[in-house]
C-alpha cells in the first residue's frame, strides 16, 4: 500500500528563497570575483612567493567559506525535506488504515468448521486479499490447546510439515496448509511459535505490511545455521535482508510507540530462535532454504533487523 502513495512535490528552495540553481550561480560568481581580485592585486607590483601565497589565502578563503556554507545549507534543507516526506507517508498510511471499513465477518471453511464454537483458535491468512480478517481454526481437537510452558516435543514434527505451517495457509480453501497447521499446533514448541507469529503478522497487517510484498535478499543456509547455533551481530548480518525503507520505518515507529507490539516482537523472536535451534541440526540445506522463504521467516528478518539482532 505504501507504494500506492504519491509523494508530495518536494520543495526546491533553500531557506531564504534561494533555489539550488541560484545558489550554484552565486558560488560561481564569488569564485570569479575572487580570481579577478587576486589577478588585479598580484599584478600591481612584483611579489615574492610568500606574499603571493598570503594574498591567495586572503582572497580565496572567503570564497571557500561561502561555498561550504551554501553546500551545508542545501544538504540540511534536503535532509529536512526527506524527513518531512517520510513522516507524511507514515501519517498517510495511518489515516488510510483508520478510514478503512470494518472487515467482513470471518468465514469458516468446511475443512475446519468449528464443532466447539466456544474454543476457536485464530489463524492468520497472510495474503493481501485477506487483509486483517482471520479465519477461525476448529477447536474440536484438544491437542490444539497450548502448554503455557512449552518443552521438548515428545514425538517431533517432520520438517516439511513445520515449514508449511510456518508459511500459514494461502486462503480459506488451502486444506494442505490447514492440515499442516493442525499437526504443528499439536506440538508445544511449534505451537508457541505459530501463535507468536500470528500475533506479529496481524499487527504488521494493521500497518499495511504484508510478508507477500517483501522481497528480501536471500541468505545462505550457513548464516541461518550460525544463528541457530548462537551467533549474533554482524556475523549473521545477511539475515537482515529486508531493504524496504518504508516497511522498516513504519515497523520501527510502531516498536517505539506501542509497548504491546514491542513485547509481541520480542516473544516472536525468542520462539523463532528456539524452534530454529531444534530444527537446524536435523535439516539439510534445502530445508533451511525453504524455511527461510516462509512468511514467518520473513517476519523474523524484518523484526530482527528493526530490533538490532543482526547488528549488535
Amino acid at each position: 500500500m505504501a507504494s500506492e502513495l504519491q509523494p508530495p512535490q518536494r520543495a526546491r528552495r533553500l531557506p531564504g528563497g534561494i533555489t539550488p540553481g541560484r545558489a550554484r550561480i552565486i558560488s560561481l560568481l564569488v569564485w570569479l570575483i575572487a580570481v579577478v581580485v587576486f589577478l588585479l592585486m598580484s599584478g600591481r607590483a612584483p611579489m615574492d612567493a610568500l606574499t603571493r601565497a598570503a594574498l591567495a589565502v586572503a582572497v580565496f578563503l572567503p570564497a571557500v567559506v561561502i561555498t561550504m556554507a551554501l553546500l551545508i545549507t542545501s544538504a540540511t534543507h534536503t535532509l529536512r525535506e526527506e524527513t518531512r516526506h517520510l513522516q507524511g507517508a507514515i501519517d498517510a498510511l495511518r489515516r488510510d488504515l483508520l478510514q478503512r471499513e470494518t472487515p467482513a465477518p470471518p468465514v469458516l471453511p468446511p475443512t475446519v468448521a468449528a464443532e466447539e464454537p466456544n474454543t476457536p483458535a485464530p489463524v492468520f491468512l497472510s495474503q493481501r486479499r485477506q487483509r486483517e480478517t482471520p479465519v477461525l481454526l476448529a477447536g474440536e481437537q484438544p491437542t490444539l490447546a497450548l502448554d503455557p510452558d512449552p518443552g521438548p516435543d515428545p514425538q517431533g514434527l517432520d520438517p516439511a510439515t513445520l515449514i508449511r505451517a510456518l508459511h500459514f495457509p494461502e486462503d480459506e480453501n488451502d486444506t494442505e496448509g490447514f492440515e499442516a497447521l493442525r499437526r504443528a499446533l499439536a506440538h508445544p514448541r511449534p505451537a508457541a511459535l505459530i501463535r507468536a507469529a500470528q500475533d506479529v503478522l496481524t499487527r504488521l497487517a494493521q500497518e499495511g505490511i504484508y510478508m507477500d510484498d517483501l522481497r528480501p535478499d536471500r541468505a545462505r543456509p550457513e548464516f541461518w545455521r550460525a544463528f541457530a547455533q548462537g551467533a549474533r551481530g554482524p556475523m549473521i548480518a545477511p539475515l537482515g535482508g529486508i531493504r524496504d525503507r518504508s516497511c522498516l520505518a513504519i515497523t520501527t515507529g510502531r516498536m517505539r510507540a506501542d509497548p504491546g507490539f514491542r513485547a509481541a516482537v520480542h516473544l516472536f523472536l525468542r520462539e523463532f530462535d528456539h524452534v530454529l535451534s531444534q530444527f537446524e541440526p536435523e535439516a539439510d540445506d534445502a530445508q533451511i532454504t525453504a524455511l527461510s522463504e516462509t512468511r514467518s521467516a520473513r517476519a523474523f528478518m524484518l523484526l530482527g533487523r528493526v530490533s538490532g539482532v543482526f547488528s549488535r
